[in-house]
């Protein structure tokens, strides 16, 4: 009731974060498909990873479990950086997180039997997976063509989406080839995710200017 009464009556159109502040239907397309190209790629490998420490990297179920704790580490510090690094320079910070996913996924694939490298990379992919959903809900607030409830409801769910598609592909991927090849094929996914990410830098955005990273 105290709410009601003391909270000002205004409809949400009213409210100037209703709407993006520089829409750009081609920079939203660009971030929704490179966010849930970027998720796919994760957890295409990061379905696996316990399986992948084990049997590639030689790591201990109780190695293991420590490295979880620090993946979590990761993801938080990731997080932490990112918000600085959106005030201090918005342009990068999307690409900048897919890159270091990208090398995170990689490195795994091509380092992983290393158990300092695997150990490594997984700070990378870890630190980064946070971050990329983190900057694409940011940048909906900028780029959304309509309301930004409904862009940031779009982006949760192709990121959602994402998420599936790599469960689901981390699992084929497991049965038909072996588990290195999980973060093959996530890392050449999250490779994708930046390529459009570039190619939506060479284009103009739809008002006109070259869209943000």
């Amino acid at each position: 009731m105290t709410i009601a009464v003391l909270l000002p009556t205004s409809g949400p159109q009213e409210e100037p974060a209703a709407y993006g502040t520089r829409p750009d239907a081609r920079r939203f397309g660009t971030v929704l498909a490179a966010g849930a190209l970027s998720a796919t790629g994760a957890f295409t490998g990061y379905t696996c990873i316990v399986k992948f420490l084990g049997d590639v990297s030689g790591f201990s179920p109780s190695a293991v479990n420590a490295l979880f704790a620090i993946l979590g580490a990761a993801c938080l510090a990731g997080v932490s950086i990112t918000g600085a690094l959106l005030d201090r320079s918005p342009q990068t910070a999307l690409i900048t997180a897919v890159v270091t996913q990208t090398v995170g996924m990689l490195g795994l694939y091509a380092s992983g039997s290393q158990p300092v490298a695997a150990a490594v990379f997984m700070v990378l992919m870890g630190g980064a997976l946070g971050p990329v959903f983190m900057i694409t809900q940011n940048e909906m607030l900028h780029c959304a063509p309509g309301r930004t409830e409904l862009a940031l409801a779009a982006n949760s769910g192709a990121y959602d989406a994402g998420i599936a598609a790599g469960a689901v592909l981390g699992g084929l991927v497991l049965r038909l080839a072996d588990v290195r090849g999980t973060f093959l094929s996530g890392g050449l996914l999250t490779v994708g995710a930046c390529a459009v990410l570039l190619g939506g830098r060479l284009l103009p955005g739809s008002g006109g200017k070259k869209s943000r990273l």
